[in-house]
């Protein structure tokens, strides 16, 4: 049985059992067992990262703009569809109507000229050195996401790792997954089970994450598990 909802927005959800192999479910198991919000033993040097970010200053772009409501968070893009630049940051569904498609995750894998200078990223790119389309994101006051589920259909293409990167303290940015609050290190890589729902509000000016969708592959996953921070 395929249960599809059309349309080549990208926000389209097909579920084909078929297309599931034991491989997928195995991987899925393995990262489900964790738990949804997952340490590595990977940090980045927020510092560094900043002051690699400070050239680009000019270039954060709205990110999803609405035009029924205000939201005051930016973009800037790290990996990419083919084509476009850092300046771009589009969401997938607004990839696969320009490309009068269904453009998958992995298929923006353009490295952009931030890729190229956060020099910060470097122990990271080098345990996942493929990547989806992958971008920061700057929230000032109020800025914020509604609550939503990503990738929610089995199989998927690519799951997150997310890096907390300036101002996302207890008393400056809100993550929720469903209705907890995320405790954040800042510069700490995390597996986050996105596919749950969860939503986002910035109390201050300069809360920034990236968010890294990294190819679901049993590659990847056996990464995540060599580096989990809590482990014999």
């Amino acid at each position: 049985m395929t249960v599809v909802k059309s349309g080549v927005s990208g926000r389209r959800v097909e579920y084909d059992p078929s297309k599931i192999s034991s491989e997928d479910i195995a991987n899925e198991l393995s990262l489900l067992a964790l738990g949804d919000v997952i340490p590595l033993d990977i940090k980045i040097d927020t510092n560094l990262l900043s002051y690699n970010l400070k050239k680009f200053e000019a270039d954060w772009q709205p990110y999803l703009p609405r035009d029924d409501r205000p939201n005051n968070r930016y973009g800037l893009t790290l990996t990419t569809y083919p084509g476009y630049t850092h300046k771009n940051a589009p969401s997938l569904a607004e990839i696969s109507v320009e490309q009068r498609r269904r453009v998958s995750e992995t298929e923006c894998n353009a490295q952009t000229d931030v890729y190229r200078e956060c020099i910060a990223l470097q122990p990271l790119f080098s345990e996942f050195p493929d990547l989806g389309r992958s971008f920061f994101v700057r929230s000032d006051i109020g800025g914020y996401f509604v609550p939503h589920r990503d990738h929610p259909a089995i199989p998927r293409d690519v799951f997150r790792l997310i890096v907390f990167v300036k101002n996302c303290g207890p008393y400056d940015y809100d993550w929720i997954m469903e209705d907890q609050k995320l405790p954040i290190e800042e510069g700490r890589v995390y597996y986050v089970n996105t596919r749950k729902m969860h939503r986002t509000i910035s109390w201050v000016n300069g809360s920034t994450h990236l968010i890294m969708n990294v190819p679901f592959n049993t590659r990847n996953v056996s990464k995540v598990l060599a580096h989990l921070q809590h482990r014999h």
